[in-house]
């Protein structure tokens, strides 16, 4: 079930309190990227729209409760744990040198490409990320390989 960008807002609020909203707006754009890349499906509903200042989801501001379900409230802990202390200016710089939101600027960003940003080899090979990185999957392609040569 897809939650609302207010209820990751209140989810990043309850394991950071005091962000202010830009930089949950920013946070929300690393949360959407994993979950969707993780999961294939997104986090919340709304729209991320790209500007010269980063990111932001329109309508964003009532109170919400937390998403239900561990998968989302595990990528939220994760985006939090992850990026919650770099700076809102550090955030900008990634987030303005990825692809999605090069792609999308003035626009919507999209979701197949930010699926495909947050799966690349460059962000899945964090030695604290559990998932596989190039190299096991690599090892785990040979091994499919000898076994369906059989």
């Amino acid at each position: 079930m897809t939650a609302t960008a207010n209820a990751v807002i209140a989810a990043i609020d309850a394991r950071r309190p005091g962000l202010k909203l830009g930089k949950q707006h920013l946070l929300l754009f690393f949360a959407q990227g994993h979950h969707i890349a993780h999961f294939g499906t997104p986090l919340f509903s709304e729209p991320i729209f790209a500007d010269d200042h980063g990111v932001f989801v329109a309508h964003v501001a009532a109170p919400a409760a937390q998403p239900d379900g561990e998968g989302p409230l595990n990528t939220i802990g994760y985006v939090v744990e992850r990026y919650g202390s770099l700076s809102p200016a550090d955030l900008r710089a990634v987030i303005q040198a990825s692809q999605p939101w090069q792609a999308a600027r003035g626009g919507v960003v999209d979701l197949d490409e930010l699926a495909a940003w947050f799966r690349r080899d460059d962000e899945t090979d964090d030695p604290d990320d559990e998932r596989p990185n190039r190299v096991e999957r690599a090892q785990v392609e040979g091994l499919w390989s000898k076994y369906a040569a059989r």
